[in-house]
């Protein structure tokens, strides 16, 4: 008895090839076009940039409008308006500040001053309260040791705690 003859596998191959190497670059361009979001479509971030640090606030230059900030910001027209309710998005005016953010940082704090005042010639605790505006009963309470008629040039008057 003689063994079937092998069949030609070249047919086979001729169609499975080019199908194998056809899907990974399909796969490859539907990820590409998604990721892009596609060329006309507009979508709308519902949350803070988060690839650029914003400032809390757009100070409105002449000629901006709410679409324009949108644009350079990256945030949405949506968003800004509703971080601006009180904006009126039809006549936006030049140095008008919007938010940004939902909700901007508080304001820093004042610095607090020097610790210390080196006392010059002629002051006295009552000048140096005036030109501190520090209480004079504090500086003699923060300052037991200085004598107020005894108050030499180069004594160091402590201001704060």
């Amino acid at each position: 008895m003689m063994a079937p003859a092998p069949r030609p596998r070249g047919r086979i191959v001729r169609f499975v090839a080019p199908a194998a190497l056809v899907t990974p670059l399909a796969a490859v361009i539907v990820v590409v076009a998604t990721a892009a979001g596609g060329a006309g479509q507009h979508r709308e971030s519902t949350t803070a940039v988060s690839v650029r640090r914003l400032p809390p606030y757009w100070t409105v230059r002449p000629g901006d409008t709410l679409t324009e900030i949108s644009a350079k910001t990256g945030l949405g027209v949506r968003q800004l308006e509703a971080y601006n309710a009180d904006a009126d998005p039809q006549s936006l005016v030049p140095g008008e500040r919007l938010l940004l953010w939902p909700h901007p940082p508080a304001p820093r704090p004042k610095p607090l001053g020097p610790l210390y005042w080196t006392v010059r010639p002629g002051e006295s605790f009552g000048s140096i309260a005036a030109k501190t505006a520090v209480n004079l009963a504090t500086l003699e309470q923060l300052n037991p040791r200085l004598k107020p008629a005894s108050l030499q040039p180069g004594d160091r008057v402590r201001l704060r705690p």
